[in-house]
């Protein structure tokens, strides 16, 4: 079982001096919550979301990573009041190397097809909507209930690291 909210630790930790550099606020609002899963896996899926948030929110910006229960369900948040995603765009950029046009900034347009694999792999809804007040994005990955099983196993999770070595 991976405990979400050490994990969300873990994964703010390493993009904290970078949102510093950047100006940016990283908040946390995280409870406990477990899922079955791959840890390495997991923290892949948080990093992508976690960079993309800090790669589009401007300077003076807030970005906000949540985790918790809701309705016994375990789930991951990344909040940002960057640009946001139009709702008509919200499909497609979970395909691989899309990007949204006329988008600045680095990135091939692999981390939210990254992030939407994992997703699946874990059985879990990936949800990407507005931020607070329609303004920025906020990407939701909801996992089944506490307790039930995940997809991913010991060699698919490989499968997944060998296929997916390149990073957004």
């Amino acid at each position: 079982m991976i405990e979400l909210k050490s994990l969300v630790e873990r994964v703010l930790e390493q993009h904290f001096d970078r949102s510093v550099e950047g100006g940016i606020d990283m908040g946390i609002e995280a409870q406990p919550a477990r899922v079955n899963g791959s840890a390495r896996l997991l923290e892949d899926l948080l990093g992508n979301l976690v960079d993309n948030a800090l790669n589009y929110t401007p300077a003076e910006g807030r970005v906000t990573v949540r985790s918790g229960l809701q309705d016994g369900s375990p789930y991951l948040e990344v909040e940002d009041d960057g640009p946001g995603i139009p709702e008509a765009e919200r499909v497609r950029v979970r395909q691989r190397f899309y990007r949204l046009p006329g988008t600045p900034g680095r990135g091939c347009g692999l981390g939210l097809a990254i992030v939407e694999e994992i997703s699946e792999l874990h059985r879990a809804i990936l949800t990407i909507d507005a931020g607070a007040n329609g303004r920025g994005t906020r990407i939701k990955v909801q996992f089944p209930p506490a307790g039930a099983p995940a997809r991913v196993v010991g060699r698919a999770a490989r499968q997944h690291k060998t296929a997916n070595s390149v990073s957004s």
